[in-house]
């Protein structure tokens, strides 16, 4: 896509601009912006309320007519007029025909932009957009891919350098919405200010800790059984939390990870100091006791055993995120209820605290993370 600036003389349009152009792909982030890209371009510096008109074509579908008199109607006090028909997939479907006839003879004027999820390379309308102006492509990018996206973006976006570590920690914890990234990008880059660099510890700062407290609350009432207080909790991430749908299993997936390498690293004999450390939490040592007292590592092992199932029923439509969390929840403090009954109960038949034994072995009646359901 060509980026010419507008010349100051306003008399005749720029050459350089194409009458047509096509923004399609399943990824809308990157169709929201293209068009943008695309609106900079046309206008520059011109006045939109004059020069540019927008349709929303996935809540109302404009008549053709309406939309081609729009291209036609002369520019004031700019060189070009854009029109932009937004979820264009319905009015590019029932007005084909009027569409391809419009494009053999555009307006010289105009600038027409169709924003839809799909058009086929093979139709004629595909083909003569691509002839006389620009076909758009927007694919959706991967999960394992998303972190050089990230990369990338900062630096064209914003001028700042994001390291790969950071770039990973922002796609664990936010998850893989682009619009969502790009927001946090936006964010980042100011708290950086001029240093141009932004590194995981930024991240953590300025994204991470609220989101790992509110995900460490939930575990902390896991830990200790709280079936209402976690599912509380979570109801209230779920409220406030726009990009919840979207991240809420990687993000207590996140935490589990981190609360099982501190688990190894505590039966190797780490110092309560460095564990804290670990998890982050470094002037809360009693909790994170509490918290590594609470789950024994296959018990960790078998959550995120289960986060996984829970991902991918999500992923596949056999069930919401919302209630996968809730199932999660309600499993983990009833295997934390168990297990918290059955230390009491060696602790009893031991003689006091201190030489009890291990508790995960499988508990008769008691399925998800226990021994008899082991993944």
């Amino acid at each position: 896509m060509r980026s010419e600036k507008m010349p100051a003389d306003r008399s005749s349009p720029p050459p350089s601009l194409e009458p047509a152009y096509v923004v399609c792909g399943p990824e809308a982030f990157l169709r929201r912006e293209a068009v943008r890209t695309i609106a900079d371009q046309v206008l520059a510096d011109a006045d939109r309320s004059l020069a540019l008109s927008e349709f929303d074509a996935s809540t109302t579908v404009p008549e053709p007519a309406e939309v081609l008199d729009d291209v036609r109607t002369l520019p004031f006090l700019a060189p070009r007029r854009l029109v932009i028909v937004r979820g264009a997939d319905d009015f590019i479907s029932r007005y084909r025909l009027e569409l391809e006839k419009y494009l053999e003879k555009p307006c010289s004027t105009g600038v027409l932009l169709l924003e839809c999820r799909t058009l086929p390379a093979n139709t004629r309308l595909y083909k003569r957009v691509q002839a006389i102006g620009q076909v758009i492509k927007c694919e959706e990018i991967k999960g394992s891919a998303i972190p050089s996206w990230l990369t990338s973006r900062c630096q064209q976006a914003y001028g700042v350098r994001l390291d790969p570590r950071a770039a990973a920690m922002l796609f664990d914890l936010v998850g893989g919405d682009l619009g969502l990234l790009d927001g946090e990008l936006a964010k980042l880059s100011l708290y950086v200010g001029g240093r141009g660099q932004i590194t995981a510890a930024d991240v953590e700062a300025a994204v991470g800790q609220h989101r790992e407290e509110q995900v460490w609350e939930i575990m902390s009432a896991v830990a200790v059984g709280d079936e209402a207080r976690a599912l509380g909790r979570w109801e209230q991430v779920w409220q406030t939390d726009r990009a919840a749908p979207g991240r809420a299993i990687a993000g207590i997936a996140f935490t589990v990870r981190r609360l099982l390498a501190a688990k190894r690293a505590q039966e190797a004999g780490t110092p309560l100091r460095e564990l804290a450390a670990m998890l982050m939490r470094w002037r809360d040592e009693e909790g994170v006791q509490a918290e590594l007292a609470a789950f024994s590592t296959p018990q960790l092992e078998r959550m995120l055993c289960k986060l996984l199932d829970a991902d991918v029923a999500a992923k596949t439509g056999g069930a919401s995120v919302q209630s996968s969390i809730e199932a999660f929840i309600v499993e983990a403090c009833r295997t934390a209820r168990f297990a918290a009954t059955r230390r009491g109960a060696r602790t009893r038949m031991s003689g006091g605290p201190g030489h009890e034994t291990s508790t995960d072995a499988p508990v008769a009646g008691v399925r998800g993370w226990t021994g008899s359901d082991r993944l």
